[in-house]
């Protein structure tokens, strides 16, 4: 490369970084309360964003749209009567753990490509196929990890100590569902693992650091992350949003949840302050297993991030949310709780319920309505 390519190169690396630092401080984020707008202000046509709306909520298993929020540009523009209540977001909380991976190594303390054995020598101590797993199988459900007792039922008991029993048993290495990257299988013990390896690494707990590096200079004001117990003077929050008598994960509600989805669609800036490292969101948030993988369980090969589910395409060619941007992504947890963040219509959507249960249901009623949904709701977007 000559002295002119160099510098041009240069130049508009600068060029880039400036236009990205511009941005982010030109963003709209909200203070202690979110801004609000109509919704034909932020380009929206009210009535076509009412008919998606409605269709919602006549078809959400009784769900409806109490607990939603739609922000658009910065600004709130629509928000249901209870969108202020605060309860638990079960397996959302996956997208919390992989935030937490992502926030330690921007700190250098863990490498997301990194063997899992050089942070849990144990891992490999019976089944030595272990030694192929990394923190990035273990963040994408393709690590082939189990944990020995399988003891995973037991996080409905009330016992306080057999709760963190249960949680410190899924760290007990069991034999391999499969070589680490061949498959994929959406299973709890895997995040338990890694949540168990953050939180030693790290040396404090998932809550602490999220609540320090995230919740807090966001302004969530409604959060909590619901732990086992103490071990080896560390507290254990449930990483996978395992469900269980109050045991069940994050707690927050969806105005607050939508702060979290504005700082991944701002690509982990918030008022012009780097919280998250851009990389990281962007690998996060796009397809990390591919399509061509075996599958157990449920199908997300093809549409899955780092927890976080993506609109990528799956293995018969067509992507779950079709009217949806090719860039939207999604936390999802049960009891049909929702986050889409969609970079394209700068928009962020909550949808979170009360109801307990509702284990997710990939291809079925839940993803059809979303996709109804989107579909009313583009036609009314200004482009």
């Amino acid at each position: 490369m000559n002295v002119y390519s160099r510098f041009s190169l240069s130049f508009l690396l600068n060029v880039i970084a400036l236009v990205q630092t511009i941005a982010a401080e030109t963003a709209l984020f909200p203070g202690d309360d979110w801004q609000t707008a109509t919704p034909e202000s932020q380009g929206i046509n009210p009535q076509t964003m009412d008919n998606a709306l409605h269709y919602l909520a006549t078809n959400s298993s009784g769900v409806g749209t109490d607990e939603m929020v739609i922000i658009r540009n910065g600004y709130l523009i629509w928000q249901g009567s209870k969108a202020d209540q605060v309860h638990v977001l079960y397996s959302c909380t996956k997208t919390f753990t992989s935030t937490v991976l992502g926030l330690l190594a921007m700190d250098g303390i863990v490498d997301i490509d990194d063997y899992a054995v050089r942070y849990f020598p144990a891992l490999v101590d019976h089944y030595p196929d272990y030694a192929g797993i990394k923190l990035s199988h273990l963040a994408t459900m393709t690590s082939g990890y189990d944990g020995g007792m399988g003891a995973g039922w037991e996080f409905y008991s009330n016992d306080r100590a057999r709760h963190l029993e249960c949680v410190l048993s899924y760290t007990t290495p069991g034999p391999p569902l499969f070589l680490a990257g061949t498959s994929f299988k959406y299973h709890d013990p895997g995040v338990h693992l890694l949540g168990y390896i953050l939180t030693k690494t790290a040396g404090e707990s998932l809550e602490k650091i999220f609540r320090k590096r995230i919740a807090d200079p966001i302004g969530m004001k409604h959060f909590n992350w619901s732990d086992y117990g103490c071990k080896d003077g560390v507290i254990f929050n449930n990483p996978a949003g395992t469900p269980g008598e109050n045991q069940g994960g994050v707690y927050s509600n969806s105005l607050d949840l939508a702060r979290y989805g504005w700082l991944y669609l701002n690509k982990g800036n918030w008022k012009g302050i780097r919280i998250l490292d851009r990389v990281f969101v962007e690998r996060a948030t796009s397809t990390q297993v591919s399509a061509a993988v075996r599958t157990k369980y449920f199908d997300l090969t093809g549409r899955y991030g780092f927890y976080w589910w993506t609109n990528g395409v799956k293995a018969d060619g067509t992507r779950p949310w079709p009217s949806a941007p090719a860039k939207t992504f999604a936390a999802h947890g049960a009891g049909r709780n929702y986050l889409f963040v969609i970079p394209e219509w700068s928009m962020v959507i909550v949808r979170l319920s009360p109801t307990p249960g509702g284990q997710v249901q990939t291809g079925g009623m839940k993803e059809r309505v979303w996709e109804e949904f989107f579909s009313r709701l583009k036609d009314g977007i200004e482009k």
